[in-house]
This record gives C-alpha cells, sequence and structure tokens, in this order.
C-alpha cells in the first residue's frame, strides 16, 4: 500500500529492506495499487522523505529505529476520503469530525484490499489467503463472517452503511 521511489538503487535496496522487516505495508513489485508514494532522496549528511509537498529529514548516520518511527508517525497522519469520512490505514481508523470506530488487524487488511481494488474487486479466494497466509483450508464463511462484523461496526459507530456486492467470487466496496 506504499510505494517507495528513490533513484539511487544502494540507497532504495536499503530502504525496502529496512522497512520490510519491519513488516511495514509496502506494495508488492508485481502491482502498481498502492495509498502512498514516499520518495527518498539524499543530500550530503540528510536523507528525505516526501510524500506530496510534505517531507521530513533526518541528519545521517542514525539509528534505524528512530528513522523508521519518523517515517511511521509521517505516513500514519495520512489518510484517503471515503465518502465524507478519513480512513487512516495505518491507525486502523475511519472518522468523520465527530465519531470515529477502530477497526481490527483483519478489518484494516479487509479495507486495505478492498480500497486498492476499488474498480474490479478482490477475488474472495485471494483475499483469504492474504488475510490468513497461514490457514490450509479456505472458509469463505469466516470471511463473510468479518465483513458482516465490519459492516455493522461501520454503521453502529459511524452510522455509514457501507455496501458490498459479489458477483463470480470477487468482492468488491461499493461507494457512492
Amino acid at each position: 500500500m506504499i510505494n517507495i521511489i528513490c533513484h539511487d538503487d544502494f540507497l532504495n535496496k536499503s530502504i525496502v529492506s529496512l522497512i520490510d522487516q519491519k513488516k511495514f505495508f509496502l506494495k508488492k513489485n508485481y502491482s502498481n495499487k498502492f495509498f502512498f508514494q514516499l520518495k527518498f532522496f539524499q543530500e550530503e549528511d540528510y536523507l528525505y522523505c516526501s510524500i506530496d509537498d510534505e517531507k521530513i529529514k533526518f541528519k545521517l548516520p542514525g539509528s534505524f529505529d528512530e528513522i523508521f518511527e519518523k517515517i511511521f508517525d509521517f505516513v500514519s497522519n495520512k489518510y484517503i476520503h471515503l465518502n465524507n469520512f478519513k480512513y487512516y490505514p495505518f491507525k486502523q481508523l475511519m472518522k468523520d469530525d465527530k465519531k470515529n470506530t477502530l477497526f481490527s488487524e483483519i478489518q484494516n487488511k479487509i479495507m486495505i484490499h478492498l480500497l486498492l481494488n476499488l474498480d474490479k474487486g478482490v477475488e474472495k479466494i485471494e483475499l483469504i489467503k492474504n488475510i490468513w497466509p497461514k490457514d490450509k483450508d479456505i472458509f469463505l464463511n469466516k470471511l463473510d463472517t468479518h465483513l458482516t462484523n465490519l459492516k455493522n461496526q461501520i454503521y453502529n459507530d459511524l452510522s455509514f452503511d457501507l455496501k458490498f456486492s459479489s458477483n463470480s467470487g470477487i468482492l468488491k466496496l461499493r461507494i457512492n
């Protein structure tokens, strides 16, 4: 869900490797789907990270944990508009001016996959494999239960009727 751009190959590989070790939500190499694009560049003794027009800088050399923490804080405050709501994927939070709801890890993964695949939808089987990669058996009713719980939670906490459609095994988020 995050794309890394860095024109220095060594720096790019290092950043991707380190961020991947922290299980950050990086986009897959074969996918062009992401919410945010982090651009990294180095000038003299500083490393810069930017999203759109905002940027942060780090004095080098620096502690990876400190750099990662600042990057995580930076990205955590980014959101996606969903109707009249703001969805913060890294905070697992959806809110408006008055109310909010916190998602479980599974609910957040479902939202991420549905939003990243808003145009064509996502295959239920692939969604299940991404959410529960260690499960040997695929249970569609397990996913359906989590979808129902997510829909109910959003409605109860935000009075927003989240709608899904399913056709030929493809799950799609329907947004007005």
